[in-house]
């Protein structure tokens, strides 16, 4: 029998290395360039003909917070840059990047890029433990040329925006190249640092300042802003000579104005300096090798197909570790920390969930938990504002957490606008009667922020900014959204299986859990009606069917929150006294919309098997679609579900077949950007069309549908670095990429409950397809890390280590037959039947095999 994967036989530099970028050319566009994060600050590497190009990002750099008053024009609000650096190696002379020469190589087993050109070279890589680059330059040209190390502004030096201002500043302190960054509005105050310092060679700094322009580094013992108000760049300018020299970027962020970002920033770039370029090199690849040993998708088909899928897969695990760690807020789906034009993106500076999620839902089975830690210390961090929104919006208790948000969560209402706002988006008083005074307040905030998204498009009438309606009065395409929060909430309770961390589900998950779940008790238009079920009114699911009854969205989210905020309270002995409350709501909840229910969107024709809709009519905007969310949200529906709810199945069953239909026979229809399909079909076992509409996802073979961007040679459907700028300007996406990965994690090793909060079954390769050979190490609920291998359709072997002890449970991989149980250097077990159950102990391994 073969061995299981971690053996010596597994060369884990060679496997994760057949997901390296390798460039033979420039990029056409900075999108394209190499990326580079520690979690924290990160940024795309390009070049120019003469240079090498960064922008520095930062996760905790915000312009504004929610109470803005300024940016009410969509797309206008920006955060995470902090500044440009060019790495300028020609002065005059040849340029040293063009398509003959360059090399371009980014090691994913190092986290280290490389670029070559003629006669120059240079190596980067984000310290996995500081704020810092480190920058190596090769300089082999016969005649070497002063190398000029510019620092930008990403903007004017002084911006004010009706209420707000950006105000950067370019100094030397103790001989380091600074930028800072301040912005305020009110009393919202962010501010950034970035410091550049070099080893190894001589350098001067120049600017056109009042003293020649000409300082030599280390001149000024004092901090000193140099040159005019609007100068936007300054220059070190290295000594030419032939060899290497060393440059350390740093950065720094805080919310506090008596905190000194320039100091943290300058101690972490002396931290890098003093053991040198060679020691932090060391130190960083040490910690993503031992990264990579956690977990692991390797694949391989006659066709190369299924190694493309392998190499995007490796890739996602990258850019997760590379931009969501170690910080206090998770990175923007669009652009992530990798933006290289400035501060302009589509869709603004605030978070939407059902784009961010999909870079989360594939962590947890990598292993790797810390890479959501940002995610949840956002959301936990803006309880108290949700709280708030959840009574001065809906009258309701608990919290509210709106799909489009702030870092810092929901602006606090004056009291007669929340009550106002309570009167019209509940419908309780007709939307033409908003007040003067309503209707000013709104006037001034964001359009895209879910409570003001009824405001649609802008445009100046003589000479006054106006916004369009949506035309469906209080109902925006997010206003009226409820699941996004269970889909937060799910992801705690998630975080919780897997780690069995009683005290992060007793601190952390249960009171986003509770939260939640009070929020739809207590939710005015909940009503139980006279055939004794509570239905949900006037609410809305994935930004259409405005103003259904029993939307999916909210049916879907109340069929999940439930029964896991009663088994959460049962486990950890809380809130007895509402658990009949919340018992008596779960079994009198009224079911997911269905085709065959009166005035259900989407009616089958008779004989037709149900399928899952929308929502139950009439709905404003008249849509007509099936829903097939019950397969990917919540553990609502699983290969699982078919064994404890047949009806459940069906129907889900039945929605996909449906679907299919409707895109005759052809599953690649399926695979834009945003699509959850993939995973829909390896939740379901349906294996060849997972196959198709996941490579037609990675492929992009629908980007006509989505944005992208164009060359002389028409529509181009990503970036040589796999990345893809869908949602528009500045919005770098893996999106697709993360779809994928959870999909094919799926696909291999499905480890889901029957529903909601119940406990979790592992099935092998449910989905995989048939000329497909895979060979995987992943993490399921209960710290259980199932390592197992399948060739020609045969399975060669299942190890499962138990992290945390407690009860396995696992389908019966080869369906039928005693299995042999083994724990590893110990005893032998005999195990037989559909579902195989056996007690496991903290950290022993678990061999199983067919007892032949």
């Amino acid at each position: 029998m073969k061995k299981a994967v971690g053996s010596p036989s597994m060369n884990m530099r060679e496997h994760v290395s057949r997901a390296d970028l390798h460039y033979r050319h420039t990029v056409e566009r900075s999108e394209g360039g190499l990326p580079l994060g520690n979690g924290r600050m990160g940024s795309l590497i390009w070049t120019s003909p003469s240079a090498l190009k960064f922008q520095i990002n930062r996760a905790d750099v915000y312009a504004n917070d929610s109470r803005t008053n300024s940016f009410n024009q969509r797309h206008s609000d920006y955060a995470y840059g902090c500044g440009f650096v060019d790495i300028d190696l020609v002065d005059y002379g040849e340029d040293v990047f063009n398509d003959k020469g360059i090399r371009q190589h980014l090691s994913l087993y190092d986290a280290t890029a490389s670029i070559s050109g003629i006669g120059v070279a240079a190596e980067a890589f984000a310290a996995s433990g500081h704020d810092v680059f480190g920058v190596r330059i090769h300089d082999r040209r016969p005649v070497p040329q002063v190398v000029n190390i510019k620092l930008k502004m990403l903007r004017p030096a002084e911006v004010v925006t009706k209420n707000h201002s950006a105000v950067s500043r370019l100094m030397i302190r103790d001989g380091m190249m600074v930028l800072h960054q301040q912005f305020r509005e009110g009393d919202y105050f962010c501010a950034s640092a970035v410091v550049i310092a070099i080893t190894g060679r001589d350098a001067q700094v120049r600017m056109n300042d009042e003293y020649g322009g000409r300082k030599p580094v280390g001149a000024y013992r004092e901090s000193l802003v140099i040159g005019q108000p609007n100068e936007t760049e300054m220059r070190l300018c290295v000594q030419p000579e032939n060899g290497s020299f060393d440059i350390f970027m740093s950065s720094a962020a805080s919310f506090d104005d008596q905190e000194d970002v320039i100091g943290e920033a300058i101690r972490t770039v002396r931290h890098a300096m003093q053991p040198g370029y060679d020691a932090l090199l060391a130190e960083h690849r040490k910690w993503w090798h031992s990264f990579w040993d956690k977990s692991y998708i390797r694949l391989h088909s006659e066709d190369g197909r299924a190694e493309f899928v392998e190499q995007h897969y490796t890739y996602y695990v990258y850019l997760m570790a590379s931009n969501s760690r170690g910080s206090q807020f998770p990175p923007n789906f669009g652009g992530m920390l990798l933006s290289p034009r400035g501060d302009l993106r589509h869709w603004g500076a605030m978070h939407w969930w059902n784009n961010m999620n999909l870079y989360y839902n594939a962590v947890l089975p990598t292993g790797h938990y810390e890479l959501f830690h940002p995610y949840f210390n956002m959301y936990s961090a803006m309880y108290d504002s949700c709280a708030a929104a959840a009574r001065q919006q809906w009258g309701s208790q608990g919290i509210y957490i709106p799909e489009v948000v702030s870092f810092d969560g929901v602006e606090e209402l004056p009291e007669d606008i929340a009550e106002e706002m309570r009167d019209l988006y509940l419908l309780r008083k007709p939307w033409e009667q908003m007040s003067d005074r309503f209707r000013e307040y709104a006037y001034s905030k964001r359009p895209h922020e879910s409570r003001w998204n009824w405001k649609y498009h802008e445009k100046y009438v003589d000479g006054r900014f106006t916004y369009k309606e949506r035309g469906y009065g209080p109902f925006g395409f997010t206003t009226h959204m409820f699941a996004t929060q269970v889909g937060i909430a799910y992801h705690y309770w998630l975080y919780y299986e897997f780690t069995k961390d009683e005290e992060w589900l007793r601190e952390r998950a249960y009171p986003i859990i509770r939260g939640v779940a009070e929020f739809f008790r207590h939710y005015p238009n909940l009503r139980k009606d006279e055939d004794g079920l509570y239905h949900m009114y006037h609410t809305t699911s994935d930004e259409k069917y405005y103003g259904g009854k029993d939307t999916m969205d909210s049916m879907a989210g109340m069929h999940t929150i439930f029964p896991i905020v009663l088994r959460a309270s049962d486990l950890l002995g809380l809130d007895r006294d509402i658990r009949p409350a919340w018992q008596e709501l779960y079994e009198h909840l009224a079911p997911l919309p269905r085709s065959d229910q009166a005035d259900a969107v989407l009616k089958t024709g008779e004989g037709e098997a149900a399928v899952w809709v929308g929502a139950l009519g009439p709905v404003l905007d008249q849509k007509s679609q099936i829903d097939v969310k019950p397969a990917y949200f919540g553990s609502l529906c699983s290969l699982e579900t078919a064994v404890s709810n047949q009806d459940m199945f069906k129907t889900t069953m039945a929605t996909v077949r449906y679907q299919e239909e409707l895109l005759d026979h052809d599953w690649s229809r399926a695979a834009s950007e945003m699509s959850g399909m993939a995973r829909v079909l390896a939740n379901m076992g349906l294996a060849e069309p997972f196959k198709q509409v996941v490579l037609a996802q990675l492929e992009c073979v629908n980007a006509e549908r989505d944005y992208c961007y164009f060359n002389d040679t028409g529509r181009i459907k990503s970036f040589e670095n796999r990345l893809t700028v869908r949602e528009g300007v500045n919005c770098i996406s893996i999106q697709r990429i993360g779809n994928a990965a959870a999909a094919l994690q799926s696909a291999l090793c499905q480890s889901q409950p029957a529903g909601p909060g119940q406990d979790s079954v592992i099935r092998l390769f449910p989905a995989c397809p048939v000329d497909w050979d895979a060979e995987f190490s992943l993490w399921c609920p209960g710290g259980f890390n199932v390592k197992s291998a399948v060739q020609g359709g045969d399975i060669q072997y299942i190890t499962i280590t138990s992290s945390l002890g407690g009860t396995c449970r696992i389908r019966n991989p080869w369906g039928e037959g005693e299995i042999r149980l083994q724990k590893v250097g110990g005893e032998v077990y005999m195990l037989e039947g559909s579902l195989l159950q056996f007690e496991t102990e903290i950290g022993n391994e678990y061999d199983l095999y067919p007892n032949k």
